[in-house]
């Protein structure tokens, strides 16, 4: 394992491939796969992802994005943040400790082989073909962000490519802090007061589907329901089914329609 203090790595001009577009999405959806695009073209790795740490609790999933189709950044995060974070070997250097570690920002270097926690790191590494991090952490009032640059075995990053993240490191810091920040604000505004409105139009609907019929008002993806909700996506899928069916609905359109008019009843209710 390496750590940089990227404190004391000098001032730097790096930016970021379309940061006027990256500054205007921060705190919306797109905002995590256009910053892939983007550090995609600095340094191409193949999995990002990036974590809210707070004292001992568990772990926020900010995003994870991959190449590819299918969401294996996602499993494995979800997978990480429920089982695994506590043997990051990056924590020694980033998490605060009993409040003796400072607010400060690292980059910490670790491959797979030296991860000595065998579930770890078959599960978060091997099996997806997994082998060299670059991640990147700012500590500050108690709340770490964390950034993880993967690359899959046989394709470690190169001196260049190191050098190119670090450089980067504080400006996708704090893009990362300002978007995770603001997604969480809005979030939480529109979710008290859709969740206010589903449950005085549905009573009987259970906490997990409100949960989700909550998160899809605030269009948030399947794949962020999941990570959100530490579920798999095929759950996600059925409780989504079983809300649309207690409520009288069948597509989102009709979800948001609901929410928004307060005089809209759900079909299944005119019937009662």
């Amino acid at each position: 394992m390496k750590a940089y203090q990227l404190a004391d790595q000098p001032e730097s001009s790096a930016t970021l491939p379309s940061l006027a577009q990256l500054i205007d999405v921060v705190g919306d959806e797109a905002f995590a796969p256009s910053l892939f695009k983007s550090v995609f073209h600095l340094t191409k790795p193949d999995h990002l992802t990036a974590f809210s740490f707070a004292g001992d609790a568990e772990p926020r999933v900010i995003f994870a994005e991959n190449i590819g189709r299918r969401p294996v950044a996602h499993d494995i995060a979800r997978q990480y943040r429920k089982d695994y974070w506590r043997h990051d070997l990056a924590n020694q250097v980033t998490l605060p400790l009993e409040g003796r570690r400072p607010d400060g920002s690292w980059g910490v270097r670790t491959s797979a082989s030296e991860i000595d926690h065998a579930n770890y790191r078959t599960h978060c590494y091997t099996s997806a073909g997994l082998e060299d991090r670059i991640s990147l952490s700012e500590a500050r009032n108690g709340r770490t962000v964390r950034v993880n640059f993967y690359r899959y075995r046989g394709n470690a990053f190169s001196t260049e490519d190191a050098a190119r993240i670090l450089d980067s490191a504080k400006l996708l810091l704090a893009l990362v802090r300002r978007h995770d920040l603001e997604a969480s604000a809005s979030t939480l505004d529109s979710s008290d007061q859709c969740r206010m409105r589903l449950a005085a139009i549905a009573p009987a609907l259970p906490a997990r589907e409100l949960d989700v019929c909550v998160s899809i008002v605030n269009g948030v993806t399947s794949e962020g329901i999941a990570l959100a909700l530490n579920v798999s996506i095929n759950t996600v899928f059925t409780y989504r089914k079983r809300a649309y069916a207690r409520l009288g609905i069948s597509s989102q359109n009709e979800l948001v329609k609901l929410v928004l008019n307060k005089n809209a009843v759900p079909r299944s209710m005119l019937h009662n």
